[in-house]
């Protein structure tokens, strides 16, 4: 049997723990951008979609690294959110 070499679909970009939740961020097939978070043993989850510019077929470095940016700048306001509706959090906590 031959091995072939294949490239990854899935590529994790960045886990982090923030204010108690953990953000997943991955990169799937190239242009699609997926966050996943756990808070309060719920699972949240978003997406955008970076297509290459007009006459590219592949996303630059850093157009990659804006979109993990974007993406995980929406997983934290998810968390901010989600923290901000509980009654029982002083609204001086979230400006950590």
């Amino acid at each position: 049997m031959k091995v072939k070499k294949v490239k990854a679909r899935v590529e994790i970009k960045k886990i982090m723990l923030y204010k108690g939740s953990m953000i997943y961020v991955r990169r799937i097939d190239g242009d699609l951008f997926q966050y996943d978070l756990v808070f309060d043993g719920q699972i949240y989850s978003n997406y955008i979609i970076i297509t290459p510019a007009k006459g590219k077929k592949k996303l630059t470095k850093q157009e990659v690294i804006k979109a993990c940016g974007v993406i995980f700048a929406g997983a934290v306001a998810t968390v901010d959110t989600l923290l901000a509706e509980r009654e029982d959090l002083p609204k001086e906590e979230l400006k950590e």
